[in-house]
């Protein structure tokens, strides 16, 4: 792969070979190779205010080169991006993360949840893993994701999957709408365009959670997972509605994120629905460039751009780390952000790089955003062609090849 575009400092070179040539690593006794697949995709990274990398290769869709203006979905890489709002209001005072939730949002106290913390909705802690129900109000074809106050209003009366604070497992989907009708109910703003106000507009970045038709002529078409999935005992689970597993993707008579009722793959189908886009789903379907998510990380990992420094400590702090009750693997949690998780396998390059204290979120594929205040490095990773796999090895590469020139240049 010789397309690499874009510009690197000198000392980073290094970045720029991998981008070109991908990486091959020896994992389990097995050959794993790192690459951009079928699709295409773009690298960026901030040390300081400096912006050493910014890279893109492949293609974005049909043979239609990845350029300097593509974006692509950054997929649970949004979550960041919306925990990144409650983090703003938390450093003006107006969130309290040790408060009940009902503070804010009296409804959410319904079925045993009324002694449900703010910080336990940040930390993947609450239960309310579910939409109950979900084929009544939301379609596969994207109708009813958009109305996210009657999205909320069902999770609010819901009972949750387990006593809230008591365990840990990923919000999957509601995440999104619970940290969106916090920050509505707090600042009278949609999730979306309190992200455009307060975070994308200051920091000038080409990130959207909500992207109308208007702006989709430069995003990156999104490719399944190559080859499909292929347990049909992993499939037919994650339907199943009965599961935390299933119910965190919404699983129902009509199959769930991943797939239909069929076990079809769908998600690119669904991810790629202009009306999907549209929505303020911020659990899932932001839209950004590599540059614009290292931008925003970048202002986490150094100053006082966005929020206080001690607010980032705060913030970034682990509060669970663990076997996820949903995803039945070890996950790290810090407040809304993750943290490096125990490895999988050993030998696994780390998504959010050498330094423990590093936070950000990562997305399905394989897309990464990161802030790490030790290096005062701010790094974005996004792609179009899903990786298929747990830990997705190409971005933990251009990562590793990132710090590895950050120890050369000293």
């Amino acid at each position: 792969m010789s397309d690499v575009g874009g510009f690197v400092a000198a000392g980073y070179e290094r970045v720029a070979e991998v981008m070109a040539n991908g990486a091959t690593y020896l994992i389990a006794e097995r050959e794993r190779r790192a690459d951009l697949g079928r699709g295409g995709g773009a690298f960026a990274a901030y040390v300081g205010d400096e912006c050493v990398v910014d890279l893109w290769s492949g293609a974005s869709a049909s043979g239609v080169p990845w350029a300097r203006d593509t974006r692509a979905v950054i997929m649970s890489a949004t979550k960041g991006l919306t925990s990144l709002c409650a983090h703003v209001l938390f450093d003006r005072g107006d969130l309290d993360l040790n408060a009940p939730v009902v503070t804010y949002w009296p409804e959410f106290g319904a079925a045993g949840k009324e002694d449900t913390q703010i910080r336990h909705v940040l930390s993947h802690q609450s239960g309310a893993i579910g939409v109950p129900d979900a084929d009544h109000i939301l379609s596969w074809d994207g109708e009813g994701w958009s109305d996210t106050q009657a999205i909320a209003a069902v999770i609010a009366a819901a009972a949750p999957a387990w006593e809230p604070g008591t365990k840990h497992g990923y919000h999957g989907v509601t995440y999104g709408w619970l940290v969106a009708e916090l920050v509505r109910r707090i600042s009278g703003q949609s999730l979306g365009a309190f992200f455009a106000s307060e975070v994308a507009s200051p920091l000038d970045v080409d990130c959207q959670i909500g992207t109308p038709a208007s702006d989709l002529a430069t995003l990156a078409t999104v490719m399944e997972w190559s080859p499909p999935p292929t347990s049909r005992r992993s499939t037919l689970t994650t339907i199943d509605p009965a599961t935390w597993a299933g119910r965190s993707v919404l699983a129902g008579p009509k199959g769930h994120l991943f797939a239909d009722e069929h076990g079809t793959p769908r998600f690119a189908d669904f991810m790629n629905s202009p009306r999907v886009l549209a929505a303020e789903i911020g659990a899932i379907n932001a839209t950004g460039s590599a540059r614009g998510l290292a931008r925003v990380y970048s202002a986490l990992a150094v100053g006082e751009e966005l929020v206080s420094r001690q607010s980032v400590l705060e913030f970034s702090a682990e509060q669970v780390c663990g076997r996820d009750a949903v995803m039945k693997v070890p996950t790290r949690w810090a407040v809304g952000y993750t943290r490096e998780p125990p490895a999988l396998i050993p030998g696994l390059p780390r998504q959010h790089g050498p330094d423990d204290a590093a936070f950000g979120h990562m997305g399905a594929g394989g897309q990464i955003g990161f802030a790490d205040p030790i290096a005062g490095v701010g790094c974005g990773f996004v792609r179009n062609h899903l990786e298929n796999q747990a830990m997705p090895l190409m971005g933990a590469s251009l990562v590793a090849a990132l710090y590895e020139c950050l120890g050369s240049n000293g």
